[in-house]
Formats: C-alpha cells, structure tokens, sequence
C-alpha cells in the first residue's frame, strides 16, 4: 500500500496468531509481480514456511536480499522469485495485497464471457477475511494459506498426484503442498472454478437488432454501439476446453483420501447452457460424475463439499463463494466449535445469486447429488445447509453404518471428524519417547482433554462420565490401544475410537465406528 505519492510506504506484519480451530488453504492465479522481499520482513511466516520443509527455498531468498537476485535468473530460480507453489501464511487482507499488489488489477490470460478476465483468488482471500460480526474475532484467528499457480498450467496446476512422493516437498504440486499443513482443514480452489467455465457460455442473449442502413458520417464521429448483430472472428473468443468434473475429480478423492482423510474440499459446481436462450445451469455431467463416484463406498466423497450457485454484485460479474463460505465456516467453528453448523447464518457483503434458484431447485440439489445450496433470505444470503453427496460414514477407513446413513450427509459431522482426528494426532505425537504403555499419563489427558468437549457442549450428558469413556490395553512393550466412546450432540448415537499409539514405529492410528443404540 503506498501513500502520499510513494513518500510513505506501509508494510503489513501478521500479528501473534491465536491457535485457531483449523487453517484453510487457497490455490488459484495471482497475475502481475510477488514482492518476495517482503516475504522474509516477518520471522514467524519464514518459520512456518520452512516447518513445512521449505527451509532451503527461505534461505535462497534470504541469501538474495543480501547479495541481490540473479540478473538472468533459471527458469527454478524465477519460479522462486516469483513465489509459485509456496505455502504462504497470511492472517490479513493487507498481508496479500502487500506482497501481490497487483493480484486483483491485472488481467488473466484466460477470459470467458460470463466471468470475465479477472482472477477469483484475490477476491476470495478478501471474502475470506471477511466477518458478519466485526470484532468478535480477535486479529490473527484467521489463518489461510495461499499458494500462486503459474497460469500456463491451467487446470493441471490445481491437481494432486496421488502417487507423489511426500519425502522430497519440492518435487510435490502445489496441492500435495498444502497436505503438509497440519492444522489444515479446508481447502478452495477458486481459479480452477473460473477455468471451468467455458468461454463462450453467455446470460441470456439480448435482442437482435437490425444493421441500420449506412450513411456518411463526419470522420470524427463514433460508430461502435457495442451491439452489433454480427462480430468479425478476431472478436469471438476462442473455445477452451473444460475438463469433465470426473477427470477433476478423481485425483483429488484418491490424495484426500490417501493422505489427509480428515479435510474438506469445498469446490462449486460448473455451468453449462441447457438450450437457447435460457440460463446457464448446474452441467448434468457433474451430476453424473457426482453420483458415479458416489456409487464407490471407498471414494471418499464426502470429504467435497459442493457449492452452487456463484456469486455476482457491481464489482464482479461473476465469483466463486468458496472464499465466503470458508471463512463463515472457520469463524463459526472458532466462535461456537467445530461441531457446529454455519448453515442458516447471514453472510456478509451484498450479493445477487447467479443464476437464480427458486426453491424447488434448492431441493433437488441438496438432496441430490448432495450441494451446498447457497439462498438469499430478507436481502441477506445464507447456505441452506452443509450438504454432502456421500454420508461420513462408510468410507475412508470409517466402518459402514448398518441402518440409514442420510442423517450423516452433514459437513459439520465431517468437520468435528475431522478436527478430532488432529487433536488425537497432536496428542499421539506428544507421547513419542515421553511416555510408557503402563503409564496412566495418556488416559488422564484423554479424559481431560474429553471433558473439556463435554464443557463446551460438543457432547451429550448431564455427567462427562455420561458423555464418553475410555478403556486403555496394551498388547505388548510398545504399542498402547485406548477405546474411546462418545456420545456427540449431532444425530449419532454413539461414536467408538481405537487410537493405537506404537512407541516402536513411533507412529499413531485410529480407527472410527459409529453405532446405534
């Protein structure tokens, strides 16, 4: 941000972050230059880079601002310098917009009628950093990472590799990158929305007009009326091939899956014409590619939330509302926990809904395939409910639920999986070389660490002793079983852990079943 004609130039540092409930992770496009040397002005973001095994990429730059960056620089060290693929903490707007200050002015290389020319990421980040209730967040809560996609890889360069080797980071794309996150617990792709919807696809087309007539007019004079019945080729934008929702898909169920089953991906669905003259719509593929996908008990569906429909006001034509809801969904989980639902909450800003749902719509979507549906209700927009198009249960490593699992069709279920499954992890990981399979250490902190769930109402009982017990075993010299059940305040009757921790392998596991009765 520069002021006073470039006389005075201010330079944003991240406050002390507070120990936030979950990160959220954003990969899109940031067009124009990154200020790098910017970057290295604050110790903790270098910290927290290099903790992700990025500690030679940190200290190349710190050697550049030292000595100068190279003149002719390698096409690796110009992916450095213009930080593509770096996991980047930012916990403010002004922290983005500082070290890419051109992000939301320059043009994309990709434009397509409805969405224009313009990146979504920007965009998203600033709807992230965004709150219904200004204030009741204190400054550093929120935490999103954001790694840059150089454009040229267009969809490819959102895409994980599920066969990646998570032993060598820098050879990972940028999405395995984001796995390495601990605390990560949601993900947005915005810019692989906006690549996905076809650069021809138009609103509702207007009325043709008739060629007027030619006449002599003064030289001087202007004849564009930017409505012509016809335009010359140079005109119409080229066709660019959209990837099936399933190719995009695929690869992203097998990582989560594989590597981090307790994310959430929120990904809004792609448009496609229906018939001349009407509006764009959900694409009826991504609704075969949903229920195909969905067919596989071991896809891991549930781990995508789906979102539709996008969002427009006076400054974007058209945007993602991926930023928006994760933003709503980290500061309701902050406030209220991770067990609770931001669904039916007012979101902030001014937006139109696009294209418009009316209600018999919103229900098809949300009950099949599953979406988040976002509404507008009293001028103020909400998502109707965190919908998923495959049950928690029964699927990535969760035992299959014999009765009907449509009751667990629900984000915030998934996201209070989710965020246990680390809180089990951390604690696990504090125990290696610390602890022995007879002491009673590990059951005391369970119980604590449970009892503080039942304090803060995330579960069911008058008594803690009502809401969860735990029963330790070991079976030999270094390997310890704890049985954990729960009962949470959500539609599950109760919930079984075994967290095995294995001194040995310095390893911890869980396994989750969940029953009635």
């Amino acid at each position: 941000m520069v002021l006073a004609d470039s006389r005075l130039e201010m330079r944003v540092r991240p406050a002390a972050v507070a120990d936030p409930v979950m990160d959220v992770a954003m990969l899109g496009h940031c067009p124009g230059s990154a200020r790098w040397d910017l970057l290295l002005e604050s110790p903790q973001t270098v910290r927290e880079i290099a903790a992700l095994g990025f500690g030679r990429e940190m200290r190349q730059l710190q050697q550049w601002r030292e000595n100068g960056a190279p003149e002719l620089p390698t096409p690796t060290e110009q992916t450095l310098l213009d930080l593509y693929q770096l996991p980047i903490p930012l916990l403010s707007l002004a922290h983005f917009q500082v070290l890419f200050p051109q992000a939301d002015q320059q043009t994309t290389a990709y434009r397509s009628q409805l969405a224009g020319n313009s990146a979504w990421l920007p965009a998203a980040v600033a709807d992230f950093f965004q709150s219904v209730q200004p204030g009741a967040l204190a400054d550093g809560t929120k935490k999103l990472w954001v790694l840059r996609i150089p454009e040229q890889w267009g969809q490819q360069g959102f895409l994980p590799d599920p066969y990646a080797d998570y032993g060598d980071p820098q050879r990972l794309p940028a999405f395995d990158r984001a796995m390495l996150i601990a605390n990560l617990g949601a993900l947005a792709l915005p810019d692989l929305e906006r690549l996905q919807i076809p650069a021809n696809l138009i609103d509702v087309r207007r009325m043709r007009l008739v060629n007027p007539d030619p006449v002599f007019l003064p030289c001087a004079a202007s004849t564009a009326d930017d409505h012509r019945e016809r335009r010359r080729s140079e005109e119409i934008p080229r066709p660019s091939a959209v990837w099936p929702l399933q190719t995009v898909l695929t690869p992203i169920l097998q990582t989560l899956k594989k590597r981090r089953p307790d994310l959430q991906c929120l990904l809004t669905l792609p448009l496609e014409q229906a018939g001349e003259g009407s509006l764009p719509t959900m694409a009826r593929e991504a609704g075969q590619a949903i229920q195909l996908a969905g067919d596989s008990e071991n896809s891991g569906l549930h781990a995508v939330q789906f979102l539709f429909p996008y969002l427009s006001n006076r400054e974007r034509p058209l945007c993602s509302p991926a930023g928006l809801i994760a933003g709503a969904m980290l500061e309701t989980s902050q406030r209220l926990g991770p067990w609770r639902s931001m669904a039916g909450r007012n979101l902030p800003g001014m937006w139109q809904l696009y294209p418009p749902l009316h209600s018999q719509q919103v229900v098809e979507l949300r009950d099949r395939p599953g979406v988040g549906v976002l509404v507008a209700h009293k001028n103020r927009l909400q998502l109707d409910d965190e919908r998923r198009a495959a049950a928690v249960v029964g699927t990535n490593g969760f035992s299959r639920q014999s009765g009907q699992a449509e009751g667990y069709r629900s984000g915030e279920v998934a996201r209070f999986l989710g965020w246990l499954h680390r809180q089990l992890l951390r604690l696990g990981e504090s125990w290696l070389f610390n602890t022995d399979v007879r002491d009673p250490l590990g059951k005391v902190q369970l119980t604590q660490f449970f009892t503080g769930l039942h304090r803060a109402g995330a579960l069911r009982g008058a008594l803690p002793e009502q809401a969860f017990s735990i029963a330790a075993s070991h079976d030999n010299e270094s390997t310890v079983i704890y049985q954990i059940e729960l009962a949470p305040v959500f539609a599950i009757d109760r919930i079984v852990l075994n967290f095995s921790h294995d001194l040995g392998s310095n390893s911890s596991q869980w396994q989750l079943d969940i029953k009635n009765g």
